[in-house]
């Protein structure tokens, strides 16, 4: 299939950028809206300057998703690619499928899309944090004039886009009554260790702020470029600490049973049912009440399998599209 990718938020979105990651692997031609898209995405020079003097360190420190893509883009401008104008290649038909990367930011051609395409083959990816109340900004960073927040559905020129597009959203609270589809992040599947590590300490010392004061949380912090010495780390550490963020949903849960160390997720039972819809909530939530001893490894296994079958960007994006 041609499919094209918008997303002119121009800064990351672990859920969008989840998704794009599993598309480029894919056999799909991924076609991107502008050279922005993602463009933190690929392992260049060029992408790693531009992350270090726009984030620094800020944004996860570019771990696990970014700068991790090596094939060749095909950007929707391109003349080796594409001959006709952007709307010609709407209105016959070109793309199979359009997806919006940030239901959040600009939607360019919405109205054009509209007029040709059935609602089955227009996406909305929407990983909007839970906590906040917000207005979200376009590819330039002026505000779009609508508040958000996480109980909100984007209304356009078109009406809401629950009714000419499928909605694939991050956080849906209990009481969330719209007619949308359940999606959780991606990890990289070259990223996943293939056995147990060996482990030296029980607990994986947290970085960061806002931690409970019983978890064990170090002065340490890494930096941009350290995704290794972070890594090693959760490897060498049997259990390790996550919790709900500003969402329920959050990189770390994967970084840890992608390193083959089990998570202890605090407050787990709590998160709404249709939240992490895919995550192994049944059983984390198991083996933090039962403290594995002789099954340890057995556990990490079935959390890598597990992963490995369900938790991948590419099941990810093969989930969206199907």
């Amino acid at each position: 299939m041609n499919i094209l990718y918008i997303n002119e938020r121009k800064w990351p979105d672990y859920l969008g950028d989840s998704v794009f990651h599993g598309l480029k692997n894919t056999s799909h031609n991924i076609h991107e809206f502008s050279d922005d898209t993602a463009w933190y995405m690929y392992d260049t020079e060029q992408s790693r300057d531009r992350w270090k003097e726009t984030f620094g360190d800020d944004m996860g420190a570019g771990f696990t998703l970014f700068h991790t893509l090596k094939k060749d883009r095909i950007v929707s401008t391109d003349k080796r690619y594409n001959f006709f104008p952007m709307e010609d290649r709407i209105k016959n038909k070109y793309y199979d499928k359009i997806i919006y990367g940030t239901a959040w930011s600009s939607l360019p051609y919405l109205d054009e899309i509209c007029s040709v395409y059935d609602k089955n083959d227009i996406i909305f990816l929407d990983g909007t944090d839970e906590e906040f109340d917000w207005y979200p900004r376009d590819g330039d960073g002026n505000e779009i004039e609508v508040r958000c927040n996480v109980y909100s559905i984007r209304d356009t020129t078109q009406g809401l886009i629950t009714n000419i597009g499928k909605v694939f959203k991050r956080e849906i609270p209990i009481d969330f009554k719209e007619d949308v589809y359940p999606i959780s992040m991606g990890f990289p599947e070259e990223l996943i260790v293939d056995e147990v590590p060996e482990k030296t300490q029980e607990w994986c010392p947290l970085t960061g702020t806002n931690f409970p004061k019983f978890m064990k949380v170090s002065d340490k912090r890494y930096g941009f470029g350290e995704q290794d010495l972070y890594y090693e780390e959760i490897q060498r550490s049997s259990n390790a600490w996550t919790m709900k963020k500003a969402g329920w949903d959050c990189m770390r849960h994967y970084e840890i049973i992608g390193n083959g160390t089990i998570p202890h997720f605090y407050k787990l039972q709590d998160c709404p049912p249709k939240t992490l819809h895919n995550f192994p909530k049944e059983l984390i939530l198991k083996c933090n009440k039962q403290k594995p001893k002789d099954s340890y490894n057995d556990v990490v296994l079935e959390l890598l399998d597990y992963m490995k079958s369900n938790l991948t960007t590419k099941k990810l994006a093969e989930y969206v599209l199907s």
